[in-house]
């Protein structure tokens, strides 16, 4: 077997990103890993995070860390998110959780996010389809009058229909900037077929048609329906003694009112057993592809292995680009996501359009190797210290830590899922690749979302399967 390891050149450009942030592996790191070989290290387990749980008689958790910094992080996250979107009302939590963010009046008559930023606070969100995050950090002096004024916004909505049509409009010129954009375009296009019939296949933000089908009403019954405390986690850090300030939160939060959650309910969505190519009508010498299939839920049974997957093939990246063409400019990215339902893997690049299909090719001739158990051992042990190490870090990052807590919760994984970690990549052994390849990753069957001009690109693409072309 092949045993060398190949490293990044200039040539070809990689970016990741997450929640968290542009995560960037280390030179120092990676020259550590090299100069171990392919000899097996054995993973770690890592500390369970100093924590305390407290919880309200409305069954909202409090998770208070100890720190001595000056800045305190913070994030509240709803366990609902855009996937209880009605159908056909696509971007309706988005936009519901924007008008909680932006609209009520707080102490000073001013708009409550202006009463944070007087605190030091900028308050953010961001919606996924299983959750509703607000997070931020905030002066250590200032944290008990930020908290509560985050429950101001949260608990006690004062929604107005001219700010619903404000944000409406401006929802509708954010999505109509973003649709010429094929990076955009593709992404929607991918997982309204990678998921059809389920509600990840939709679009977060939704459509012009979803958005112009909205009620002021919708608001005022999404929240009631999602934004409920017994669904709801805070993860602070805190100085002192954590009584006197649980007895200060308990006031404002626990006023919330606790209701019976939406079950989590969603239909399954199958995977594609065949070959399908989608390819997006656009003029130009820059073509775009994304490569998709579906892969597991958080914490599920191939989950590690699949994250090891994801770095092997980012490992493999540079060769590929120097087999096709040397000096190409190509941005590439292999990607694992997964949630509360199975997510999705995917493999997205850019480049010209001439590179483009040459590029796909040697993609899947790569799979079919995989697949035949040509696997190269110091590179995939390379691929599980690197995706260990991006999980340690994440867990060194004081606002990161906060998510993979809230993470335990949200994907009913236990505190263990964090410590154990480590162990369970050291579980997962080279041998195993092949059947993991030929259950997710196979290449006799994917959905392929192409952007870029059909007269160049419809006939190479046509060797690989029948093209649908779309304008």
């Amino acid at each position: 077997m092949k045993r060398s390891v190949k490293l990044h050149r200039s040539t070809t450009s990689f970016s990741k990103n997450r929640l968290f942030g542009r995560r960037a592996v280390l030179p120092f790191l990676l020259s550590v890993i090299i100069a171990a070989g392919s000899a097996r290290a054995e993973l770690d387990n890592l500390p369970v995070p100093e924590f305390e749980a407290r919880n309200l008689l409305n069954g909202m958790e409090l998770l208070l860390l100890p720190s001595g910094e000056a800045r305190m992080p913070f994030v509240l996250m709803i366990k609902n998110g855009a996937a209880f979107d009605p159908v056909d009302k696509g971007g309706l939590t988005y936009l519901m959780a924007r008008m909680l963010l932006e609209g009520k009046e707080g102490r000073s008559g001013t708009p409550v996010q202006a009463d944070l930023k007087s605190l030091g606070v900028e308050l953010q969100l961001t919606v996924h389809w299983d959750t509703i995050y607000f997070y931020g950090s905030a002066p250590a002096a200032k944290l008990q009058d930020s908290l509560n004024l985050l429950a101001e916004t949260v608990v006690r909505p004062k929604f107005e229909e001219e700010m619903f049509e404000q944000l409406r409009t401006r929802m509708l010129e954010e999505i109509e900037a973003e649709t010429p954009q094929i990076e955009a375009s593709s992404q929607k296009l991918l997982l309204s077929k990678l998921f059809a019939g389920n509600p990840y296949g939709h679009s977060r933000k939704g459509t012009p048609k979803t958005l112009k089908s909205l009620y002021f009403r919708d608001i005022k019954i999404q929240y009631r329906k999602l934004m409920i405390p017994n669904q709801a986690k805070l993860a602070f850090y805190h100085a002192g003694e954590p009584s006197a300030l649980f007895a200060s939160l308990s006031r404002k939060w626990g006023s919330w009112v606790r209701k019976n959650s939406v079950p989590f309910t969603f239909r399954k969505a199958v995977s594609i057993k065949e070959k399908r190519i989608v390819l997006l009508d656009r003029p130009g010498d820059s073509a775009f592809f994304r490569w998709g299939k579906l892969g597991v839920k958080r914490g599920g049974r191939d989950y590690y292995a699949l994250k090891i997957v994801e770095e092997y093939l980012n490992l493999s990246l540079p060769t590929w680009a120097e087999e096709v063409a040397s000096e190409a400019q190509i941005q590439a990215l292999a990607s694992f996501e997964a949630f509360r339902m199975p997510g999705y893997i995917q493999l997205s690049l850019q480049a010209s359009s001439g590179h483009l299909v040459p590029y796909l090719k040697r993609f899947i001739q790569s799979l079919k190797e995989l697949q035949a158990g040509e696997v190269d051992l110091a590179k995939f042990e390379e691929a599980r210290q690197l995706t260990f190490l991006e999980f340690k870090r994440s867990l060194e990052d004081p606002k990161s830590r906060l998510f993979r807590l809230l993470d335990t919760s949200l994907y009913e994984l236990g505190i263990g899922y964090l410590t154990a970690y480590g162990r369970r990549l050291n579980r997962v052994q080279p041998k195993s690749i092949p059947a993991i390849l030929d259950q997710y990753l196979s290449p006799d069957s994917f959905l392929l979302v192409i952007g870029g001009p059909a007269s160049k690109m419809k006939d190479d693409l046509e060797e690989l399967g029948a093209v649908e072309i779309l304008n």
